[in-house]
């Protein structure tokens, strides 16, 4: 099998990866989607009514208010994020979906790109669908939520990516274990989703900084709350620069790979 390592692909190949994905993947989309989407009010409503006993407000903000968000921005974060590690690495090492398709005109550059679409359309749909039930619930406080969808699929982009790059380099489904206990239990709980990181020391809130939970989380209460400024911006600027620097990596790690 010849692959060549490169970022090149065709936006029309991948979307043929994406809609297999889409094929095999409604089959099942209720088992996958309701227990993330229980997951994500479980987490509202022990931290917001568990905590909210105690924290009324912070930064003059109903504390549900202030975390929903937040919890929001994390079910994008691990929709994405498992679409591209185990579910991908099984694609790859056990059912050999990309040694399959590569057989076809598809480039191991589309599959992943593939990957990256579908793992952002099911992450989306989490962040969409948690969306709508915070402004059911009264938790939205302005008509700049309408943002948060283009926001939600950026931020998807984002974490499909990262997902896949460290799925480029393993070749053991136990290694993701690492992976989700040393990065993104910590990103979780240190990306702003139930505190606000700029209360934390200089050198914590330089490091939040550069994760792409705390960034997304960030755009997502301004646009919900309507309290959006300049550093709305700049924080959007960063998500969108962290898929532009990271969106090449996987496509050609991925290739050679499979070459091996």
């Amino acid at each position: 099998m010849s692959v060549r390592a490169s970022a090149q692909f065709s936006p029309r190949a991948a979307g043929r990866f994406w809609w297999r994905n889409m094929t095999v993947g409604r089959k099942t989309v209720m088992v996958t989607l309701f227990p993330r989407f229980l997951e994500a009010i479980a987490y509202l409503a022990v931290m917001g009514l568990g905590l909210g006993a105690y924290v009324n407000t912070l930064n003059g903000v109903d504390y549900v208010r202030f975390i929903a968000p937040g919890v929001a921005g994390s079910t994008v974060m691990f929709g994405a994020i498992l679409e591209t590690t185990y579910n991908a690495f099984v694609r790859i090492h056990v059912r050999r979906v990309y040694e399959a398709a590569v057989t076809t005109p598809l480039s191991v550059q589309d599959v992943v790109v593939g990957e990256y679409l579908w793992a952002a359309t099911r992450a989306l749909a989490y962040g969409t669908i948690f969306l709508v039930v915070m402004t059911v619930f009264g938790l939205v406080s302005s008509p700049l939520a309408v943002l948060c969808v283009p926001v939600m699929l950026v931020g998807a982009v984002v974490f499909a990516v990262l997902g896949m790059l460290y799925t480029a380099f393993v070749t053991n489904i136990e290694s993701f274990n690492i992976f989700f206990t040393a990065i993104l239990t910590p990103m979780f709980l240190f990306g702003g989703v139930f505190f606000p990181f700029d209360r934390l020391p200089e050198w914590a809130q330089a490091i939040a900084w550069v994760l792409p939970l705390a960034n997304l989380v960030e755009v997502l209460r301004a646009l919900t709350l309507g309290h959006a400024t300049t550093f709305t911006a700049l924080h959007m600027a960063v998500l969108v620069a962290m898929a532009i620097v990271l969106f090449p990596i996987p496509l050609i790690k991925m290739a050679q790979t499979l070459r091996r």
